[in-house]
């Protein structure tokens, strides 16, 4: 008998506490009923719990997600915090410490660039630790509509004064086919920066963020072209207190068109960039700077190897260029003809990213730029540049890596005096 009753009970347990509980829900329901207020205040809040819903995930990189051009892209995960609706916040960066050293002289001990390479050189040797390359990032993604509103906000530690305050790099927002802020170049192509540690990049790749009004337009499945007006920033050289100077009152404009294929794809962009400036009697002029640029990245078949290459041409276009961006070399001041002129600049590289497993890649390259000069500057301005690499990076896993990186670089100046140097780079990067 007692395995029965035992049986029994356990069967209509259920029953039984539904029953005995049945007169306190109903009580319960006449209270609610007979307090309006009580029911409106839980129905608030309710609805507020729905609209918190949030998800917090760990977005999972996708392939070569720590390669260079993908970590420019902006393409190296992150957590994000997203609801119901769709709105999503990514948040991203890593910690990247670089241990530098030059065995010939150079004032840029952070990032190799060959033009800062000092001549007549003493070899003076260097060694440096840095973490500047330490970065962060906020991508929002918001659905209106047809379109999807995206936002990135990017910093670093490399601050043009060597300190490490943080400094913004993009500023960008896109809704649908229209961009504006502050990102790449149109000019430039971020997908064929080889995947190097050095921070600076080949010399002769055309490398600018721009503050920019930018409109894409597909064409066709796998083509598009993007129409942009970038920031005026003519950078030219003028006879110091004579009452020249340079002004920013012409935006550039880039067009450009991109065609993609089965991992490849080749860009070609040009630029109109006008050189404003103004004379001593307060009359403004302006000389029309030009470039062409023709870019891509080629995949090997079945395997992770990939070429990427680059050659830039143009007048007044130095600005654009890695290595000389900034030194004043987009147009010369010509004293005799009191006239400002454009110089031409052409820019060349290829660069091989071997893959030896999942695990282990190398790249090697090279890159090559030369200006050519004007015989009224002064014998000690820039006239040309190498940059060469070689590297072995190892990935535990998708959130680290580690690597050996050798730097060489080579300057010459205009009277024929040359220096180059070499460095040794080691360092490590750790997501989060």
């Amino acid at each position: 008998m007692k395995p029965y009753k035992i049986s029994f009970l356990k069967r209509y347990t259920g029953l039984i506490r539904g029953v005995l509980l049945l007169p306190c829900i109903l009580l319960c329901q006449a209270l609610h009923a007979q307090d309006p207020a009580t029911q409106s205040r839980l129905d608030s809040l309710d609805a507020r719990l729905r609209r918190l819903e949030l998800r917090i995930s760990r977005y999972s990189p996708e392939a070569r997600s720590q390669t260079r051009s993908a970590i420019e892209s902006g393409r190296y995960g992150g957590f994000v915090v997203s609801d119901n609706k769709g709105v999503s916040l990514e948040i991203g960066g890593y910690v990247q410490f670089d241990a530098i050293h030059d065995f010939h002289q150079t004032t840029n001990h952070d990032a190799f660039q060959p033009s800062t390479i000092v001549i007549p050189n003493d070899h003076k040797t260097n060694t440096s630790y840095t973490i500047r390359q330490t970065r962060f990032n906020f991508i929002g993604s918001v659905p209106l509509g047809k379109h999807t509103l995206k936002t990135t906000l990017e910093f670093d530690l490399f601050n043009p004064n060597g300190s490490s305050v943080p400094r913004l790099r993009h500023a960008w927002g896109e809704y649908g086919r229209l961009g504006a802020g502050q990102y790449w170049s149109n000019f430039m192509d971020i997908d064929v920066f080889p995947n190097t540690l050095d921070y600076w990049g080949p010399n002769a790749m055309v490398f600018t963020r721009q503050v920019q009004i930018r409109f894409t337009q597909p064409v066709g499945k796998d083509t598009k072209i993007a129409i942009s007006l970038e920031n005026p920033s003519g950078n030219i050289t003028v006879p110091t207190d004579s009452g020249y100077n340079s002004l920013t009152q012409i935006p550039d404009a880039v067009l450009s068109i991109r065609h993609d294929w089965g991992g490849n794809h080749v860009k070609i962009a040009g630029v109109f960039h006008p050189l404003t400036y103004e004379m001593p009697d307060k009359d403004r002029k302006s000389t029309p700077g030009w470039g062409v640029n023709i870019s891509g990245t080629f995949q090997l078949e079945k395997s992770k190897d990939n070429f990427v290459y680059q050659a830039a041409y143009g007048e007044g276009i130095a600005n654009y260029f890695d290595d000389i961006g900034g030194d004043g070399y987009d147009g010369i001041w010509q004293s005799p003809a009191q006239k400002l002129r454009t110089v031409p600049a052409l820019g060349l590289m290829g660069f091989y990213d071997h893959w030896w497993s999942d695990k282990l890649s190398t790249t090697v390259g090279w890159g090559y730029l030369t200006l050519k000069t004007k015989s009224y500057q002064p014998g000690t301005d820039f006239n040309m540049s190498q940059y060469g690499v070689g590297n072995l990076i190892w990935y535990p896993n998708t959130f680290m890596k580690v690597g050996l990186e050798y730097l060489y670089g080579y300057r010459k100046n205009i009277n024929g005096m040359s220096a180059d140097n070499h460095r040794i780079q080691f360092s490590t990067m750790f997501k989060f």
